[in-house]
């Protein structure tokens, strides 16, 4: 099973975690890791690491990050150079929701464009679908 983790400032990683499995259910192999205000930045990216060693079954990783150019991702994506995993940043529970969701029915690659697509996706204006007076 491809491992999800988040990355994200504060709790954010966490609720949108418990908010997905408010709706699809228990997820296996996902993990959520908080940046806090007085945390060592020095230290996030070992966690990182660490947790993407725990969540490989095998399948690959995908982690989300909250912010492009944030800590949380900048600090995640320097383990690209050590690691296989994907790194997607602007996680949305669209994409996360189609994540779990998915899978287990296609490559990680394959799972990381699509849930990217499926997150864009689902960003409206909700004043241009529905004509208000």
């Amino acid at each position: 099973m491809i491992g999800v983790l988040l990355v994200t400032h504060g709790n954010l990683g966490q609720e949108l975690l418990n908010t997905c499995e408010m709706i699809a259910g228990k997820q296996e192999n996902a993990e959520a890791i908080g940046l806090f205000y007085d945390d060592d930045i020095n230290e996030l990216s070992k966690k990182v690491s660490e947790k993407i060693g725990q969540l490989d079954q095998g399948d690959g990783v995908i982690v989300f990050t909250d912010l492009y150019g944030g800590s949380p991702n900048s600090h995640t994506a320097v383990n690209l150079r050590t690691q296989s995993f994907q790194q997607i940043t602007g996680a949305n529970m669209p994409m996360l929701l189609e994540c779990f969701s998915m899978r287990g029915s296609m490559s990680v690659g394959e799972l990381a464009s699509y849930v990217k697509e499926q997150g864009a996706g689902g960003i409206k204006l909700i004043n241009e679908l529905i004509k208000v007076n």
